[in-house]
């Protein structure tokens, strides 16, 4: 019975499109008008409250000549979370480091203001942040005229969108990944990102637009100090695992469970000990650099040792290597925070693309395993556990499509006498030509099995009751009138043949897998019966 939506839903699809095709030129020429309007920051701050004891402050004198005749900028970059002030005479303006929303909207890479101009004047900017004693690195200052700070303001604001976009895809694309594979590595992988982005983003000050992702500095602290020896675990994890060090030297297969250790020792010191989150960070840099120092060389012994996935390691280790070593506190100071990020979205493209291929390698690997077991070692042609996951399928698409469907069981003639007469090699000879006699003669979609001993199923997918008979007759033809050239000579090989057709409408019962092949067995062995070398049909079901 023919589908009633076969032709109804191309139509209706059709529709659809030219709707849409005739609305386009309207919408395209309409002009979009919208007033926005910023909603009023719901803190107060107060510019001109007292700085802490222990807060930093920077003081930018007046140039010489005093301060030229239009206005300056002030951009502070890698400030502690917290409020962040700018005093120049009587004017104080103020921002939180952490909240986007509290800033000016000109600077957006960091907690920034403009003074107005004041020709002459040599009034110090006075500049104060918090206390930087826990954090490990001392926040950067940019000043001068506007136009110039606000260019690079721009562009660093820029890379730090295009990094975190990097390696929020990297994530994405570890978690799919993962999902396919269901492989450790690959989760430790998307971890290790996810803790990285999330603690490169608090760092720069990323975290902080469009609104705060954390909204409390101690959050962002305990966020900080404690995603980073996270992201360092995993990093050591992950390198150890794709480059196979840790098989190559198994002794440091007991360094995953150390450097996850010591990533909770950090968490938990963050609570027991308050007065040891001074020493964290620069502990943690230090370990950072020994680590890929560490690193490098078993990487380079990995490789000479015959592991290739430790070259990929080694070239995405040598950007991050550089940034944390000899120019972290020299040519990359301005810009610490752009070059951490750009290196750890380098290691998560690197890694990702290197992963993918592993994982490539393992799909193929299995994919091979599969077919070898889903191929009979001795023919070559599908066995019977193929047979078992491709017969249902052809039955499923022959109902859906309304086609016919035959199963055809072959059983060659007088096959143990050939065995007891000259021996299994010759029996497997024969074997292996009747397999390659029928699987020649097959057309485009139709299947050959050998289905046990010398036994074999051939399925016809499209073929009715008729044009199986005639399929059937022109492969027993195949064995039968050519005799079979073996290390014994000439044989002469027949076979019978069982035809059993699926008909549009069958029964769901009749037309089961099982079902099929019963009835072409069955008609199988009337063809023996009958006299053998010979095709019978199935009686109808």
């Amino acid at each position: 019975m023919p589908n009633p939506t076969r032709h109804v839903l191309p139509r209706l699809l059709a529709v659809i499109a030219v709707g849409l095709a005739l609305l386009v030129p309207s919408v395209a020429g309409a002009v979009s008008v919208q007033r926005l309007q910023g909603k009023p920051f719901a803190i107060t701050l107060d510019c001109r409250a007292p700085a802490p004891a222990d807060a930093q402050q920077v003081r930018i004198e007046a140039p010489p000549e005093g301060w030229p005749a239009w206005g300056q900028s002030v951009l502070v970059l890698d400030a502690p979370p917290g409020l962040v002030t700018f005093r120049r005479g009587d004017e104080a303006r103020c921002g939180l480091s952490f909240d986007a929303r509290s800033t000016d909207a000109r600077l957006r890479s960091g907690v920034g203001t403009q003074f107005s101009a004041a020709p002459g004047s040599r009034e110090a900017i006075i500049v104060t942040a918090p206390s930087n004693r826990w954090l490990g690195w001392a926040m950067t200052l940019r000043y001068g005229d506007p136009a110039a700070v606000q260019r690079e303001d721009t562009l660093r604001f820029a890379i730090r969108v295009g990094g975190f976009a990097i390696l929020a895809a990297m994530l994405l694309s570890s978690l799919l990944l993962f999902a396919n594979v269901r492989d450790r590595a690959s989760l430790v992988f998307a971890a290790t990102i996810a803790a990285y982005a999330l603690w490169i983003g608090l760092r720069t000050g990323l975290a902080a637009w469009p609104r705060p992702w954390i909204d409390s500095p101690a959050a962002v602290q305990f966020a900080i100090l404690t995603l980073l020896p996270m992201a360092l675990a995993g990093v050591w994890s992950v390198a150890l695992t794709h480059s196979k060090v840790d098989r190559v030297f198994p002794k440091l297969a007991v360094t995953h469970r150390l450097a996850g250790g010591l990533a909770v020792a950090a968490i938990v010191a963050w609570f027991v000990w308050p007065a040891g989150r001074e020493l964290v960070f620069p502990a943690l840099r230090g370990i950072a650099a020994a680590m890929l120092l560490v690193l490098l060389p078993l990487l380079v012994l990995a490789l000479h040792r015959g592991s290739r996935n430790a070259l990929a390691v080694l070239i995405a280790l040598l950007p991050p290597l550089v940034v944390v070593g000899p120019f972290y506190d020299g040519l990359l100071r301005p810009w610490r925070g752009e070059a951490l990020l750009l290196s750890g979205a380098w290691f998560a493209i690197t890694m990702t693309v290197a992963m993918s291929q592993r994982i490539g390698a393992l799909r193929q690997q299995r994919d091979r395993m599969r077919a070898l077991a889903e191929r009979d070692a001795l023919t070559g042609l599908p066995n019977r556990r193929a047979l078992a996951e491709v017969l249902p399928r052809l039955i499923d698409e022959a109902r859906a499509q309304a086609r016919p469907l035959a199963v055809v069981f072959v059983d060659l003639d007088h096959f143990k006498a050939i065995n007891d007469r000259h021996g299994h090699a010759v029996g497997d000879e024969v074997l292996v030509e009747a397999a390659r006699r029928l699987a020649d003669r097959l057309r485009g979609g139709e299947m050959a099995a050998r289905h046990g001993g010398e036994e074999f199923v051939l399925l016809l997918p499209g073929a009715d009751g008729q044009r199986a008979m005639v399929a059937a007759q022109r492969l027993r033809a195949a064995l039968a009138d050519t005799p079979f050239g073996t290390t014994v000579g000439p044989l002469s090989v027949t076979a019978s043949f069982g035809v059993a057709n699926l008909e549009p409408g069958a029964a769901r019962r009749a037309s089961s897998p099982a079902e099929l092949l019963a009835r072409a067995d069955a008609a199988m062995y009337r063809a023996k019966q009958a006299g053998r070398n010979r095709v019978a049909g199935s009686e109808p079901a």
